[in-house]
Parts: structure tokens; C-alpha cells; sequence
């Protein structure tokens, strides 16, 4: 029977059905479409169309917070998936960048050891040592400047 065909009689009959827990999910929506209309609008409705928005409007609390909870899920799956290849990708990039390279002669090298040593001799090379002062001497440099700025 169609929803359209139902008189007002039906409706009732089948809102106290409702209520008795008797009625197949078909019939609820029909109902449920039924409470739409102005048809239904009187007060016999009123306790029907209460419980139905109740439940309803749980079903919606419900399935939001459920699409929340996947959603977050997702979310959570995601940045970890994305930090895993974040660490992968810093790390093989940190692994290339700590090679030491010399070029001998024209010929490259690797080695740590020989790279240092070759560095170090470099180093001694373009060095300039500075002559090491003594405790005397830097005291005689301050004591000579402040005697010739006392004679001004």
C-alpha cells in the first residue's frame, strides 16, 4: 500500500504501532515522511512527532561523532604514514651530506682519515703563529703605555 493511499485513521493506527515497537523500517520512514506534511499537523501527532525528532536527532549526534572518530582515525594514520617518510627523508639526506671529500692530485678521496690529515696540513700551512707573549711582557707594554700618556 502506498504512503498516498493511507487514510487518517491508518496513520494513527499505524503511529500506535510505532509505539508498540511493531512496525518495519519501510513503515517508519513512511511515517517519518508522513509527519512532514500538513496533514499532521494536529495534536494526535504531537507525542509522535516528539519521539521520532528525538530519535532523529540522536541518530544524527551518533553519526557524526562516529564520522569524527574515522575521520580522526584517517587523520591519525596519515601524520603518522607522513612523519615515517619525513624521518626517512631527512635521514638518507643526512647520510649523503657527512661524506668527506679531498682531491689529491686530481684524484678524489674519502677516507676520513686521509681527508683530516690532507686538512691539517693545509691548515699548518696558511697558518700564521703569532709570537707567545709573557706575563712580563704584556705587563711592561701596559705599564710603558700608561708612563708616556702621564709625560703628555
Amino acid at each position: 500500500m502506498k504512503e498516498n493511499e493511507r487514510t487518517y485513521q491508518q496513520w494513527k493506527e499505524l503511529a500506535e504501532r510505532y509505539f508498540e515497537a511493531q512496525t518495519t523500517d519501510v513503515e517508519e520512514e513512511a511515517l517519518a515522511r508522513f509527519l512532514a506534511t500538513p496533514a499532521s499537523q494536529g495534536k494526535e501527532f504531537d507525542e509522535l512527532r516528539a519521539v521520532m525528532g528525538f530519535v532523529a536527532t540522536g541518530r544524527a549526534i551518533y553519526n557524526r561523532q562516529h564520522t569524527r572518530r574515522v575521520r580522526l582515525r584517517y587523520y591519525a594514520a596519515a601524520a603518522a604514514i607522513t612523519g615515517v617518510l619525513a624521518l626517512t627523508a631527512v635521514w638518507q639526506v643526512a647520510q649523503r651530506t657527512n661524506v668527506c671529500v679531498a682531491y689529491i692530485n686530481g684524484e678524489r678521496y674519502t677516507d676520513k682519515e686521509i681527508v683530516f690529515s690532507e686538512a691539517m696540513k693545509s691548515i699548518d700551512k696558511v697558518r700564521h703563529d703569532l709570537p707567545q707573549e709573557t706575563v712580563q711582557e704584556q705587563l711592561s707594554d701596559i705599564f710603558q703605555t700608561i708612563g708616556t700618556s702621564v709625560e703628555n
